[in-house]
């Protein structure tokens, strides 16, 4: 992915969507495309997490289908103080987690980018829960779970 999606990506990530973004709701996830552009590739499915003590988001996963790829791949924002050098962990329904590095850090956040391969995306589809690992700032490991319901409705919504 190049730096041309990640402005609308990290411009997103933030607080409310802007008035010329429409949402939609497929259960946990939530899909956003721009009213101007009719291109359907520009359309992202969205999911905030809640921390662990579940009072706050700490973490926005973002699904998008960029054209410089052939799959979909998802992005991963997470707080500053995130210890970076363990990377990013992801499981599906408790299977073997695949691990990837951060590529940046900016003001709202470090970010992770995954590509998503087909594999995946059909245990994705399948699944019930994924569950996202990170370590915190004091070298605790934190789980973060993201639900799958509505995924397979959303990621219909959004593939080209």
């Amino acid at each position: 992915m190049g730096m041309a999606t990640a402005a609308p990506v990290m411009a997103q990530a933030g607080g409310e969507p802007a008035d010329d973004v429409k949402i939609t709701r497929y259960n946990d996830w939530e899909v956003r495309c721009p009213k101007s552009g009719p291109a359907q590739n520009d359309c992202e499915m969205t999911q905030l997490i809640n921390g662990p003590d579940g009072n706050k988001p700490i973490m926005r996963v973002v699904m998008g289908y960029p054209p410089q790829i052939d799959s979909a791949a998802m992005i991963f924002i997470l707080p500053l103080g995130t210890r970076l050098a363990p990377g990013v962990q992801l499981s599906v329904d408790g299977d073997q987690p695949r691990r990837f590095p951060f590529q940046i850090c900016l003001e709202q956040g470090c970010r992770a980018d995954f590509p998503i391969e087909d594999s995946l995306l059909a245990k994705m589809k399948r699944g019930s829960s994924a569950n996202v690992t990170i370590v915190g700032p004091k070298g605790d490991q934190i789980d973060l779970a993201i639900s799958l319901s509505g995924f397979t409705d959303a990621n219909n919504a959004i593939a080209n």
